[in-house]
């Protein structure tokens, strides 16, 4: 029984991928990415390889780690489970969480509060933790200690799907061609198939914050945490709809390499460079986010440029900066312009106001 399970397993892997196999993960992707089980970048990526996923065992894995989208009756149109395997019912603690199972393990962990289970930093600590967090292990780390613990989400009963679709489609062609044979009157001409305009509907777009803005650096470094696994750069250059950065190669951390940003990450080109001797690791996520979103808003009045506004943002080791620093700088139509100099504590370390 193992073994057929297992070769069950291995022949769908390599089984190769139908248009609308693909159509049916992104449709379960959209629905997770609605419930807040993946972050922008993640979902992005995955849409990405679910259009050019070759075989079931891609397809299979971009919903490895997803709970069934609520959306779509709890149940996802791809399956994880295989036909006569026993469901436990319990998803596996690496499942991505959703939006409403943080709110519900928040609800439990505020009526704990409330009953005297856990003090003031407690309660403010775990619902930080609650907000941030990925999974369904980490929530469930949460509240393990609490004498009332919210019910865990129960995944649906598996079903082939694949194997009872074809199923059903030759069912359906046995007794199509059987009804063909046996009648004698002739069938009714069929009414002409209603055309649908495909484009008329408009796309699914989701907008990219601007970038120099505190939504915006936010959002890039949510993308970068989830490409990268890190958030360390030796310099990243920020615009509106465009980023830059450079950072260690991945297989030499001797040599750098470029990359560009807009709406997702690709080389910017296939060269590596040698580290700079005085390049430094900055870690983005050290930023004081609150002050870069103060300074961001108020960089031009405070550069004094006429109808300024910022053009862009640079996080390097700057030698005017003593450090890794963050350096503002704002223009306007007329090419009058200025900067400021920020430390990643959010300091100010230095105005270059516009002297016209």
């Amino acid at each position: 029984m193992g073994d057929s399970g297992q070769a069950g397993r291995a022949a769908d892997s390599v089984t190769r991928a139908r248009d609308i196999d693909r159509a049916q993960v992104s449709t379960v992707l959209d629905a997770v990415y609605a419930e807040g089980q993946l972050s922008a970048g993640e979902y992005h990526d995955r849409a990405a390889r679910a259009g050019t996923a070759r075989t079931l065992g891609e397809l299979e894995q971009l919903t490895a780690d997803l709970q069934s989208p609520a959306v779509l009756g709890g149940q996802g149109t791809v399956e994880r489970k295989r036909f006569g395997r026993r469901n436990s019912g319990a998803y596996p603690a690496r499942t991505r969480a959703r939006d409403a199972d943080r709110t519900r393990i928040t609800a439990a962990l505020d009526a704990a509060r409330a009953d005297g289970q856990l003090d003031a930093d407690e309660h403010t600590a775990y619902t930080e933790s609650a907000s941030a967090a990925r999974t369904l292990g980490e929530l469930s780390t949460l509240v393990a200690d609490l004498q009332q613990r919210p019910p865990a989400p129960v995944k649906p009963k598996a079903r082939n799907t694949f194997r009872i679709a074809t199923g059903a489609a030759v069912l359906l062609v046995g007794i199509s061609a059987f009804v063909w044979t046996v009648r004698t009157e002739p069938a009714p001409a069929p009414a002409p198939a209603e055309t649908v305009d495909y484009d008329a509907a408009p796309p699914l777009v989701i907008q990219t914050p601007t970038l120099t803005t505190l939504a915006g650096f936010t959002y890039f470094l949510d993308d970068y945490r989830v490409q990268f696994g890190d958030t360390v750069v030796d310099e990243a250059v920020l615009h509106a709809d465009q980023a830059s950065v450079v950072r260690r190669a991945p297989d030499n951390p001797s040599w750098t390499a470029d990359y560009r940003y807009q709406g997702g990450f690709a080389r910017a080109s296939t060269q590596i460079s040698t580290r700079e001797r005085d390049a430094v690791d900055i870690d983005l996520a050290q930023v004081n986010t609150d002050a870069l979103g103060a300074a961001l808003t108020n960089a031009a009045a405070m550069t004094a440029v006429p109808d300024g506004a910022v053009t862009h943002f640079r996080i390097a080791n700057d030698s005017w900066s003593d450090g890794p620093a963050i350096t503002i700088f704002v223009g306007n139509e007329v090419d009058q312009s200025g900067h400021l100099v920020i430390a990643l504590s959010g300091e100010l370390l230095k105005t270059y106001p516009y002297e016209g």
